[in-house]
């Protein structure tokens, strides 16, 4: 008498029937007729949140690596630090609203950790650089900050991860120049021990600082004005200068025969 051991196969070859593995079991079906509406309300939902969800987090990709871990499903399925950031996300940055569902980007989180934040935690900006600040040094080990700044009218990110020192209690990040003018959304996190410490998020949203103006010139006074550089010959090459033609005397033959500019051959007498 033959024993048929179930193995689960490598792929599944499509015949005229389905066998598949299930509870160590060898299990034998015939083809559906037909499938479910992949289209859904629900299904084209969250199809939705996926593609706003995806413009945001590659932007913070580098601090999602730092902030999530990943996990071991009880099928044995590996999953990512990006796509466990991703699922929740899914379920914590969209709240409903009258017109629709809005993405709330105030609850997106750098960690999954649920430590406190240091005391007396503060983030602030001068002209063109973001201060984060707190009481007391971390006593964990090499920790680290995990920084996002978003600008909201270009969308543009920044995105840093800073080792900091056991006493360290402050840390200066300069931003891009032409933000200086414009509001500016921050998340800060830590996380230390070998990623085996991870602190809650801090959201804020920083108003613009005053770009300093020039004083106005007295009356009657005209502005200077820089002039405009010339602009550079290639490399190797002289620049070339536009000449203007310059008519011929009523003594010269013709031009030069050496085609030097603004010289003629004279007659002889």
């Amino acid at each position: 008498m033959a024993v048929y051991v179930p193995l689960r196969p490598r792929w599944n070859p499509r015949g005229v029937v389905v066998n598949y593995v299930s509870g160590g079991q060898l299990c034998v079906r015939s083809w559906p007729k037909g499938y479910r509406d992949a289209r859904t309300e629900s299904q084209q939902r969250q199809r939705g949140r996926m593609a706003r969800v995806c413009e945001v987090l590659p932007f913070v990709k580098g601090l999602i690596g730092e902030g999530y871990s990943p996990l071991v499903k009880r099928n044995g399925r590996h999953v990512g630090a990006y796509h466990c950031a991703v699922s929740t996300a899914l379920k914590e940055w969209f709240i409903a609203s009258p017109g629709g569902e809005a993405m709330r980007l105030e609850r997106m989180r750098l960690t999954d950790g649920v430590r406190a934040l240091p005391e007396g935690l503060e983030v602030r900006r001068a002209h063109d650089a973001l201060l984060v600040s707190w009481n007391s040094g971390l006593r964990w080990a090499q920790p680290r900050l995990l920084l996002a700044a978003r600008e909201p009218a270009t969308n543009a990110w920044v995105s840093l991860l800073v080792p900091v020192g056991e006493n360290v209690t402050r840390v200066a990040v300069r931003l891009p120049p032409e933000w200086a003018a414009k509001a500016v959304e921050v998340w800060v996190a830590f996380v230390g021990d070998a990623r085996r410490a991870k602190s809650l998020t801090r959201y804020c949203m920083l108003s613009p600082v005053a770009v300093p103006q020039l004083p106005l010139p007295p009356a009657g006074r005209e502005m200077l004005r820089v002039a405009g550089c010339p602009p550079l010959a290639r490399k190797g090459r002289a620049a070339r200068v536009k000449l203007t033609p310059r008519a011929m005397p009523p003594s010269a033959a013709c031009s030069c025969r050496f085609g030097l500019h603004g010289f003629f051959c004279l007659l002889r007498e």
